[in-house]
């Protein structure tokens, strides 16, 4: 990705929602407090990983979705900027699509993962393409990590990370969906003196408070149906 590169919490009995929502709310206070104290209101890479491990602890193998669930919101959140910019370039779209068909289990695996690495180089070509522009690319990044999420049984990318990793200590290619989706609605990474602290805020916050309990939400509405 041609950017400048410089404990899990239990949850009980992973069915009555209202478990779900009594710990996460915890965290998602944690990550509000997280961002209002950052400079750059930026939500730090720790947390997420934490906020990650916690779903797949708690949802067992249900947990794939509701972290596809949650790259899924990150990436239609930030749709808007890649079609007013890339009106007729479909990668964000195509890949949400390939994300569905993973989850639904009616596409192969490694025909996707072909696709999916073929649609990553168009995303680099676009960047060098766009020097000025590449916050708008970052939707496509994000659009492909949602499928990687629909690919993997846990979370990647976290593997390395302690409570004093930044963003820029984590490999290009192993970044979150909604790290590559804030950079794009923030007009560029925290560590750029020229984004948007208040647009990045805005996102988190409404990561935080909106599209983390819209994804646990749809999976105990799938649960229960």
């Amino acid at each position: 990705m041609p950017l400048e590169r410089p404990q899990i919490f239990n949850i009980v009995d992973p069915s009555p929602l209202h478990h779900h929502y009594m710990n996460v709310d915890q965290m998602i206070a944690e990550g509000l407090s997280l961002i209002q104290l950052s400079q750059e209101h930026d939500l730090k890479v720790s947390f997420r990983c934490r906020l990650y491990a916690a779903f797949d602890e708690a949802f067992g193998e249900r947990a794939r979705q509701v972290r596809a669930k949650l790259a899924t919101l990150a990436v239609e959140k930030v749709l808007p900027i890649w079609n007013s910019f890339l009106p007729h370039d479909c990668t964000p779209n195509r890949v949400l699509a390939l994300s569905e068909q993973l989850l639904a289990g009616s596409s192969d695996l490694t025909s996707v993962d072909g696709e999916i690495s073929g649609l990553w180089t168009h995303c680099d070509d676009l960047a060098w393409e766009y020097v000025d522009m590449q916050s708008v690319v970052m939707v496509g990044y994000s659009a492909i990590q949602v499928a990687r999420e629909a690919m993997s049984e846990k979370h990647f990318g976290c593997e390395e990370v302690n409570d004093g990793s930044t963003d820029m200590d984590v490999d290009p290619y192993s970044h979150d969906a909604a790290f590559c989706a804030a950079i794009a609605y923030s007009a560029g990474p925290s560590w750029d003196e020229t984004s948007d602290r208040k647009r990045r805020l805005e996102f988190w916050t409404w990561w935080l408070t909106v599209a983390v309990r819209a994804a646990i939400a749809g999976e105990h509405k799938r649960a229960h149906t």
